[in-house]
């Protein structure tokens, strides 16, 4: 890696200005993309997290890594389990709780449903060539390793 020079307040605001706006954008573009899957952003977004997972997760975990509430992961999961995208089963050493894996039905349905956002992706990226797509998607694997390293605080159930 080079030697960077120190960013500059003014560099390091205007990063957090354009993410924050690039990151809402991309939330409502994938909103109305899910609508026609009857999968909502956060439905989405767990059922991503648990097929990039090798192992099973607990519901308080995956709460945690999406920042949902884990009655509102339990639900999901419910309807995933019915849609035999998920797999439930008991954790032997708590009885209170479940590990949930991602069945090769709940991996395809998130691919098709990925594939389905080729054409919304291909018109966000036209006019980009190659070389710089395969930039910003490096640039981006490099942010989601650190923003996935940061710690995240256990949220207290609402009610």
């Amino acid at each position: 890696m080079k030697n960077a020079s120190p960013l500059s307040q003014s560099v390091v605001a205007g990063f957090g200005v354009q993410f924050g706006i690039a990151s809402q954008l991309y939330i409502g573009l994938l909103q109305r993309l899910l609508e026609p899957h009857d999968l909502t952003y956060p439905q989405f977004a767990l059922l991503v997290h648990l097929s990039r997972r090798k192992t099973p997760s607990r519901v308080s975990d995956m709460a945690q890594a999406v920042e949902l509430t884990q009655s509102a992961v339990t639900k999901a999961v419910q309807k995933f389990a019915g849609l035999g995208w998920v797999e439930v089963q008991p954790d032997a050493d708590d009885k209170r709780s479940r590990f949930v894996a991602m069945t090769a039905a709940g991996h395809r349905r998130v691919t098709e449903v990925q594939m389905q956002f080729g054409p919304a992706f291909a018109g966000m990226l036209q006019g980009w060539t190659a070389d710089e797509v395969a930039r910003l998607s490096g640039d981006l694997a490099r942010l989601v390793g650190w923003l996935d390293a940061q710690p995240r605080p256990s949220k207290p159930e609402a009610g």
